[in-house]
């Protein structure tokens, strides 16, 4: 069950898979565990919240890829290239978009091109506060 998800609760875990988590994404479910890692965080732990602050993590889910200690990026035509934002309509969408930044960050990409057709990709509206 090399595949079931781990929660990380502290900040000091989430650095240690972004720093030592090898030629993989740090994002995975059973049919991408070949090329990536799934680390699911507990967004309400007080030592991660630099985390959730810095990501500007505000609508859950939200997922957040890296590539040896990369922070990548996709442009899926909404505002904010930094993280997938919202559910997967369908577990394939999640498994394309998956590859994609891995073939990507292989290249030595830092930001790709979402491979998923419009409708699929979740819409949501950008607050700022305090500007």
């Amino acid at each position: 069950m090399d595949y079931l998800s781990t929660t990380l609760t502290k900040k000091k875990e989430i650095d240690s898979i972004i720093r030592d988590t090898i030629d993989k994404l740090v994002k995975s479910a059973r049919d991408v565990s070949k090329f990536a890692t799934v680390a699911l965080v507990d967004i309400d732990s007080e030592d991660i919240q630099v985390y959730v602050k810095y990501f500007d993590i505000t609508f859950i889910p939200s997922t957040v890829f890296f590539f040896n200690a990369h922070h990548m990026k996709m442009d899926s035509g909404t505002a904010d290239h930094t993280k997938w934002v919202g559910a997967f309509h369908r577990k394939q969408d999640f498994v394309d978009v998956v590859e994609a930044i891995f073939r990507g960050a292989m290249k030595g990409k830092l930001i790709v091109n979402c491979p998923l057709p419009p409708e699929r990709i979740p819409k949501y509206q950008l607050f700022y506060k305090d500007v």
